[in-house]
């Protein structure tokens, strides 16, 4: 399968570098998050799926190995439900997130970065290195407000 999407790079060439199979599975999967601009939970990547889907076991081990290779993230939204979003050629961001409705709406500055640097330098007498972090927002979007 020699299938060139719209990722600005070939699908399967990026797998093999990467170290992967170039699986039907795993090149469907980021085609379905790569098109989303949203996280989506394996139950919204199931509903989404164009044919046959893959069983919950076989997508959540495809998204463990995806998310270790930085190509997905694993997203919080406390609510007991993992999500997922596509990252490889994506600016790092956050999330706001409804909690009436469950919009969401990406946030695309972060100071956090200066912050991790400066627990590490100043605060920090266990730690030397930083190189995650996540934080989302929760509040009400416009239309929950005026309802």
């Amino acid at each position: 399968m020699n299938k060139k999407y719209d990722y600005g790079f070939n699908v399967c060439q990026k797998l093999r570098e990467l170290g992967f199979r170039a699986t039907k599975t795993k090149i469907a999967l980021l085609e379905l998050l790569k098109k989303n601009d949203k996280p989506l939970s394996v139950k919204s990547i199931i509903d989404i799926w164009e044919g046959k889907a893959p069983n919950q076991t076989t997508l959540y081990r495809a998204l463990a190995d995806l998310i270790k290779k930085g190509v997905v993230d694993r997203v919080d939204f406390n609510n007991s439900i993992a999500y997922f979003e596509y990252k490889l050629d994506r600016p790092h961001h956050h999330h706001i997130i409804c909690s009436k409705c469950g919009e969401i709406e990406d946030v695309s500055s972060c100071l956090i970065g200066n912050l991790k640097n400066s627990i590490i330098a100043k605060k920090s007498k266990k730690f030397k290195k930083i190189y995650s972090h996540s934080v989302e927002f929760f509040g009400n979007c416009l239309n929950c407000v005026n309802k």
